[in-house]
């Protein structure tokens, strides 16, 4: 039917994935009052999928990062999310992440995994209100079937302060 894999892969169209939403609960100790200053989503970019299908992924546990990788398929663009965190005293910061997260298009799913191991997970803040990131990534994993579309979903991160 097709002369190649990339003209099956076109057939798919593009694929944007992100995390747009990240919900956040502090758990501050009476001694660490931490803030979250700002928040930005994960985003895995714009998508060529493979026909059999692919795992993106950001790995973000040494710090930022502008790339996804790919094993088969095209991306484009994509890049770690962050978390901007302060604090008035000095305390550490511990990041709980979820197992998984399932993004939606319409009727369609897919699924983001990996965020403790491909994240950072924890952070020491100086205080007076030194801002201190932390980055974030995961996982994308994309069936051969996955349906063209725009995917986002929320995760939902427990912060300790203490």
């Amino acid at each position: 039917m097709f002369s190649s894999p990339r003209q099956h892969i076109s057939r798919f169209g593009w694929l944007l994935t992100s995390i747009f939403l990240v919900s956040l609960f502090t758990t501050p100790i009476a001694w660490a009052e931490g803030v979250v200053a700002q928040v930005t989503g994960l985003h895995f970019g714009q998508i060529d999928l493979y026909p059999a299908g692919d795992t993106i992924t950001i790995a973000a546990q040494d710090g930022p990062t502008e790339k996804s990788t790919a094993g088969r398929s095209l991306v484009t663009g994509g890049g770690s999310g962050r978390i901007s965190l302060t604090s008035s005293e000095p305390c550490l910061v511990e990041v709980l992440y979820p197992a998984s997260v399932t993004l939606t298009s319409g009727g369609h799913t897919v699924t983001v995994r990996g965020f403790s191991s491909l994240s950072q997970t924890s952070a020491e803040l100086p205080g007076g209100g030194v801002r201190r990131d932390l980055s974030i990534g995961g996982s994308l994993e994309l069936p051969g079937n996955a349906a063209r579309g725009t995917y986002s979903g929320t995760l939902t991160l427990h912060i300790h302060f203490f």
